[in-house]
């Protein structure tokens, strides 16, 4: 599910805090950045079921039918269309979302004004009202237009604050979870069974490189430290951003354990790190010292790399 940037991210803020712990307790590290991983999976679900969460809300508290005054029909179709009779039902009979529904991270009943402006909002989109006019849209339809409730939610501030409160670090992962949502729900299949991912899913390999990368950075990073003061000229070690040495080390951690990563990954990924994270002239300091550092490994043949076209910058 995940992609490699943000378990970087995920990394570095991990031997961040394991390099200002007093103990340096590298199992305490790799516990903070399994929970951290693990956060990310939970948080996807926490979005994913914000829409059947709404729905259920929208049926039992704006149903038109509870209203004491004339309900236009234009507002009862309105009201038809985000009930999302059929697709909503396939969804949660689903085990993995009836599971993630009744054991939530977070409980979204819980804040009913949230529900309530998102609903509000939804009601003024052209997309709600096109539905709104197909008198029995089919569920393959109503996915479709999940999909673009999911895009909405995306670019929208009001969910973008209610996430922050529950994940400090949603920024992080906002992107990379709505990518992977809209992936899911394409992927939908009435005659399929829908299955949510999890950190442990055997063909997901976060777990496994997140952790590595941290246990070798921490383990090596005394000699990495010093191969990157070498080749810093004019840069006393303590003169050097602590940001910056921390990212330098996990790119040479990469660099040197990882064959299957082609350089210029390494190099393009710890520089948008640079850029994000670091001081604002970062990301050109780190280039410099990283290209050094390739050329230098590179001459000394420990630069070892699997594949074609695997070594070149």
């Amino acid at each position: 599910m995940l992609n490699r940037r943000l378990i970087r991210v995920k990394v570095f803020q991990a031997l961040y805090s394991y390099l200002q712990d007093d103990d340096q307790s590298l199992n305490k590290a790799q516990s903070y950045l399994a929970d951290s991983v693990d956060g990310i999976y939970q948080n996807f679900k926490t979005v994913f079921i914000f829409p059947l969460e709404l729905i259920h809300y929208i049926r039992t508290k704006q149903n038109p039918a509870d209203f004491k005054y004339i309900v236009e029909e234009k507002d009862a179709r309105i009201y038809k269309a985000l009930c999302m009779e059929g697709a909503y039902e396939f969804l949660v009979r689903q085990d993995d979302i009836r599971s993630a529904m009744e054991r939530p991270a977070h409980n979204w009943q819980k804040d009913p004004d949230l529900l309530n402006t998102i609903y509000r909002q939804l009601r003024e989109l052209p997309i709600t009202q096109k539905l709104a006019e197909v008198d029995q849209p089919t569920v393959s339809v109503q996915i479709k237009f999940l999909n673009k409730i999911f895009e909405f939610l995306k670019d929208s501030e009001v969910f973008d604050h209610a996430m922050e409160e529950i994940e400090m670090l949603w920024e992080d992962e906002k992107v990379p979870v709505f990518k992977f949502i809209r992936t899911t729900v394409s992927s939908i299949k009435e005659e399929e069974e829908l299955h949510l991912p999890s950190p442990h899913d055997k063909e997901d390999d976060s777990r496994s490189f997140s952790s590595d990368l941290l246990k070798l950075a921490a383990r090596h990073y005394n000699d990495y430290t010093a191969l990157i003061d070498a080749n810093s000229p004019g840069w006393d070690k303590d003169r050097i951003a602590k940001t910056d040495m921390i990212i330098m080390t996990l790119a040479l951690t990469e660099l040197l354990n990882f064959p299957y990563i082609p350089v210029k990954v390494t190099l393009n990924e710890y520089l948008e790190l640079a850029k994000n994270y670091s001081t604002p002239q970062s990301s050109k300091f780190v280039n410099g010292v990283l290209d050094k550092l390739v050329k230098q490994l590179k001459s000394e043949n420990r630069l070892e790399k699997k594949g074609r076209g695997m070594i070149e910058k």
